[in-house]
């Protein structure tokens, strides 16, 4: 996505205003922003997940495990069966386009993973297993297996 592509202007720009709002401001906005993604249909929902991932990059480290933290707890408020639709949404995108994978700052993942950590217990196992459910449910589940970390998947045996 480059910068001739308003909708991916338009995600970059959303991902740098919330990343600096407070969080008593950040989360009402996300929720309601994974609430509307629910109701899109696969084109927009592919669209939007696509100008995330050009666009996450752009933002400071600390900004985005910001944005990260607000997501995460968020989803845990929501039904497993719209986290999963969420989870699997993305899942499906890193499918079909394995080298966004590759893209990921190793210790960006790792400070994700200790955001979710930090969380408390029936949240974090609410995620991870709507993580892993989603995985699972992929065409190639082994492909996304192979790149998450031991870490995360440690986490699920505490």
């Amino acid at each position: 996505m480059d910068k001739d592509n308003p909708a991916s202007s338009f995600v970059e720009n959303i991902l740098i205003i919330l990343s600096n709002l407070p969080p008593g401001l950040r989360s009402p906005i996300i929720k309601s922003r994974l609430n509307e993604f629910l109701s899109f249909d696969t084109v927009e929902k592919r669209e939007i997940i696509q100008n995330v991932f050009a666009n996450y990059g752009k933002i400071e480290n600390q900004a985005l495990l910001n944005v990260f933290d607000s997501w995460l707890n968020s989803l845990a408020d929501m039904k497993s069966s719209e986290i999963n639709t969420i989870f699997y949404s993305y899942l499906i995108e890193l499918s079909l386009n394995p080298s966004l994978i590759s893209s990921f700052k190793q210790d960006l993942v790792a400070s994700m993973i200790n955001v979710l950590d930090g969380f408390p217990p029936h949240k974090k196992i609410k995620i991870l297993d709507c993580f892993f459910e989603s995985i699972i449910n992929t065409p190639n589940p082994i492909l996304i297996l192979r790149v998450v970390p031991p870490t995360l998947i440690e986490m699920t045996n505490e």
